[in-house]
Order: C-alpha cells, then structure tokens, then sequence
C-alpha cells in the first residue's frame, strides 16, 4: 500500500472506534458516510507523509486486515436478535449505479419476483414494480439533532488533530447525518413493507445503497454489489458492506483477498452490462450518421468531423486527473502523422462541467483532430465503427478489447498511488507520449505487432468472466443463495 493508503484505512478504523456509539437502530452511523470524501486536499498531503503516522492512536492497518475489520462491525449488526430474518421473498434491485440494461431486466427479472428501488417516481421500470425511498421518509430531525450534537461534543475533544480539527472533515460528516438516519430508517421500512430475499446493488458508496446493504445484513438478507468500475481508487470498492462481491475477473478476485475478503465471499460473474457487447448490432454507416443527426447524402459527418475514409480513425477516450502536458504531446503526434485522424470523446464529468479547453484547443490547432461531446450514449456504436481506440485507465479499454478493438492505453494519471490494473497487457500500456505513438505507428504498419496484440488480448480476456452470460451467472447465484 501507498503510505497515504496505510494512513487512510488507519485513519477510517479510529474514526469507527472513536464514534462507535453514535447508533441508530443499533447502527454505527459512521459505518455509513463515505469517508474518502471527508478528506479535503490539505488533510490528504498530510496523509501522503510519513509523519501523520505519530497522529495516529493505533497501529498501521495492514491490507489484509481491512476487511476484517469491517467484517467484525457486521458480524455485530447481523447479530441483532430483535430483527426477524427473512428466507423467502422477492429481489430488489437499487437501479442507480447498477449499470444493468433494458433487455437484462426485460429478459432475466421476473416483474412478479422483482422490485427496482430508483429516484425515478414511475411506478414501473421495464415493466417491473418500481419504489422510491422517498416514500418512506419521516421528520427524524430530533434524532439527527441529538446525535449532530454528540458527534460535535467528539470533535471538541480532538481539536488539535490534523484529521478529527479539520472543519472540512468535520463538516462533511456532521451534515451527513440526517442522511444517514433517513436511509437506515427508510431502508427499514421497505424492506418491513416487501419481502425481500436478495438486494443488487451497484456500489456501496451512496448512503442508499450502503444502508440497504447494512440493514439487509442486520434482517439477514443475501446481497450482492457489482463491479461499477475498474479498480482504480480502492477507497471506492472497500469496504465489502455486501454479502458477495462481484468482480470482472481474476484481477479483481486477487485484489479483494489480499484486502482480507474472504474467497468464498468474491461472486466471479462479470458484470451483466458487458453482455449487451455480446449481442450488439452496429448500425450501417449511414444509419449510424442518421442517429447522429446527420444526413449520409450529403457527407454532412465529413463535413462535421472531417473524416476521410482512407484514414485511420481513433477513438481517444479521455478521464479527470491526467497530466495535461503529456496528453497533449500524444495527440500532437498522432495529428501530424498523416494516417490517422482522431475523435476525443471527454469523460461525462469534463462535458457537464465544460472542462473542454485542452481538447478544443486541439480540434482548432489540428484539422484532423476532432471533439464529440453530444449528449447520449453512443459509445458501443463509436467502437464498432473506428479502427481502433487509444484510452487512458477506463472500462471503455475492457469494453474494446470485448468488441475485439486494438487499444492503446496511457496511463497519464496524476495521483498518490500506482495503478496495475490493465498491466497484462504489457507494451500496450505506455507513461510516455512519444513512446506510446511509436507503439500505435508500428501496430499499423506491422503483421507482427498486430498479432502480438492478438495473443496478449486471448490472454487477458481468458481471465475475465465478462464472457456474455454475466446475467444469466447473476441470477443462477441467487437462485443458489435464497
């Protein structure tokens, strides 16, 4: 582990322990604020020293007793003999974040079994039964109150820490509690309302869905959260609040163990949205131009992107937090080498906040370099049409390699860590411009590198369980399991 990662899961096991007796309905609320959002920048350069580790009460936390910490607080919380557990009943799954599609919920959920939990105020989502938490809200101000009150009376006890003083950590966390109350409260009375056998989720890190997660274990429900990214930031994916994990392969089976989960509690079923890649059909060229709004007849997508059809067409997929200098030098080089032309398709963060400076200061400085930032998800369709995609740490790079695309990964990342995830793919994993353009050129020109990247994508892809039947994988665990 990164010294800031020691420090961090250090850090979040003595906050637990300092605030421990802050509960509602025998909950430890601050098992449910994400706690990686506590900590401002200033807090987290002190974390990245190795000093902060005298400010610390307890000894470092080594990476495989991370999960078993948190194991010990829910082992605790299933153990409420007050709760009545359920054995039979119907699934629930939290459509935020889950990432599943239309025709998994239309072909594999049974409307009759199933219930979708969604901020969407519809009484049905793909014809299956749909509830809003909303409805289950009460004024629990009082109880928020009292324990707002109890949490600041903490805080005054460490004013002088760099962590439990900081108005921003403190802050964050003292506002969080209502939400906390309202989401165990509601999460009660739902699943007090419906019986419930199995909760799908797609990340722990909301207060929704962690507090379903917790008041499921404590009514000895079955659950499950699913894979909602590649493993870049941890802190994003552990804890394990879920009975199961689901995981994309054998990476991400060997990460989870090394952080203390337990083997038998890692699901190795994919994610059912890479089955949709398995069955997709791209459009004909010009229907694709259509659905871009654009007329095929009157070469209105040239005229657009200025695409030339004899060229080499790469998909650049950009992210937040990567070292603009470098970035820009890759692009610069792929532009004025005239085989290729490029489309930038930014991250949805950068478009929703217009972060678009860098990307559209290349689309002016180069005719052959060109910036998508329409609304809608038409990212599959881009895939099957482009000849090959240059990518920095993102599924979209999992998603090529399925659609059995040439990717080119940069890993421009700024950041306190190192990331090895797509490591298996050797060269094609490139920190330096220059030599990852180098690596695109010989791609193209060579039968040799070509075939290199053939059988260094056979080898990655026979370690992910993304193999088209994650849905049907899914649905035989909970048969199993209830």
């Amino acid at each position: 582990m990164s010294i800031y990662l020691k420090h961090y899961w250090t850090l979040y096991k003595e906050f637990i322990d300092i605030f421990q007796h802050l509960t509602y309905h025998n909950i430890p609320i601050a098992l449910l604020t994400n706690f990686y959002q506590q900590i401002d920048d200033k807090l987290k350069r002190q974390m990245e020293n190795e000093q902060f580790q005298s400010e610390l009460t307890i000894p470092l936390l080594e990476q495989n007793q991370i999960q078993p910490y948190f194991d010990h607080w829910m082992d605790k919380i299933k153990k409420n003999d007050d709760i009545k557990k359920e054995h039979a009943g119907k699934i629930l799954v939290h459509y935020n974040y889950s990432r599943i599609s239309e025709w998994t919920y239309r072909t594999l959920f049974d409307p009759a079994k199933t219930i979708i939990v969604a901020r969407s105020r519809q009484s049905h989502l793909f014809g299956i039964p749909c509830e809003s938490m909303d409805n289950y809200q009460k004024d629990l101000s009082e109880i928020s109150d009292e324990l707002v009150k109890n949490a600041r009376q903490l805080f005054q006890k460490y004013s002088d820490h760099p962590a439990y003083g900081n108005e921003f950590f403190q802050s964050t966390f003292l506002n969080r509690i209502p939400q906390i109350v309202t989401a165990i409260h509601s999460s009660f009375q739902l699943l007090k309302k419906h019986s419930i056998s199995f909760i799908i989720l797609g990340t722990t890190e909301d207060v929704i869905s962690r507090a379903l997660a917790i008041v499921g274990a404590a009514k000895g429900i079955q659950s499950i959260c699913l894979q909602h990214g590649i493993l870049m930031g941890e802190e994003a994916f552990m804890p394990v609040f879920t009975t199961k994990v689901g995981v994309y392969g054998e990476y991400e089976k060997h990460w989870y163990i090394q952080r203390g989960v337990k083997e038998d509690c890692i699901a190795p079923i994919g994610h059912p949205k890479y089955d949709d890649i398995f069955r997709y059909t791209s459009k004909n060229k010009a229907d694709f131009l259509r659905m871009l709004g654009l007329d095929p007849r009157k070469n209105e997508f040239i005229k657009k992107f200025g695409l030339n059809p004899k060229k080499i067409t790469l998909l650049v997929i950009t992210s937040t937090s990567i070292d603009n200098k470098r970035f820009k030098k890759l692009i610069e080089n792929l532009a004025t080498d005239p085989k290729f032309q490029i489309i930038i398709k930014p991250h949805p963060w950068e478009i929703g906040k217009n972060k678009l400076e860098t990307y559209l200061e290349l689309e002016k400085r180069f005719p052959t370099v060109k910036t998508y930032t329409a609304k809608g998800n038409i990212l599959f369709e881009m895939l099957s049409h482009v000849d090959g995609v240059v990518s920095t740490m993102s599924t979209v790079v999992t998603e090529s390699l399925l659609f059995q695309k040439p990717v080119f990964i940069y890993n421009f990342m700024i950041s306190n860590r190192t990331y090895d995830y797509y490591d298996q793919l050797g060269e094609f994993v490139q920190t330096d411009p220059d030599q990852l353009y180098q690596l695109i050129r010989e791609y193209y020109q060579s039968k040799k590198k070509r075939d290199m990247y053939r059988q260094i994508r056979r080898q990655y892809i026979s370690t992910t369980y993304n193999d088209g039947t994650s849905g049907k994988k899914l649905m035989d665990l909970i048969n199993r399991l209830t």
